[in-house]
């Protein structure tokens, strides 16, 4: 009996130490297949072909909106790229932050305009002098 239960603990040893080597090494593969999957995603080259051609402030009701033109210099077309706006005080503190997303593909040489809204009734946007735009990220 005691054999028995010697050699059942022992298989019951060896399937927890293959599940977990097993499992360690789905993750370990997952792990690096999304680590290369979001390098591959994110397009900082589109990116920094993305330029802001024109941009102004307009205040509408509660919203303060920055409305202007994006291009596309660059030879590949840009998807869901981000529009971010950094406001600043007086002293060029920094004190709040907007962005959208352009939806759909800016393609090569495409002039599209965009629309950025900072704040609302319920989250007014902060007291601010001046503010940059910028582009930060694309697919």
């Amino acid at each position: 009996m005691r054999a028995i239960l010697k050699d059942s603990a022992a298989k019951v040893v060896n399937g927890v130490l293959f599940g977990a080597g097993f499992g360690l090494i789905v993750g370990l593969i997952y792990y690096i297949i999304s680590e290369k999957a979001m390098h591959s995603i994110w397009n900082d080259e589109a990116a920094n072909k993305l330029v802001i051609k024109s941009h102004e402030e307009v205040k509408r009701n509660d919203t303060t909106l920055i409305l202007g033109t994006i291009e596309n210099t660059g030879t590949d077309s840009a998807r869901m790229s981000i529009v971010q706006v950094d406001l600043f005080d007086k002293a060029g503190k920094f004190v709040d932050q907007c962005s959208e997303y352009l939806s759909g593909t800016l393609k090569s040489g495409e002039l599209r305009n965009f629309k950025v809204s900072c704040g609302n009734k319920e989250r007014p946007v902060a007291e601010h002098d001046s503010y940059k735009v910028r582009v930060v990220g694309s697919l």
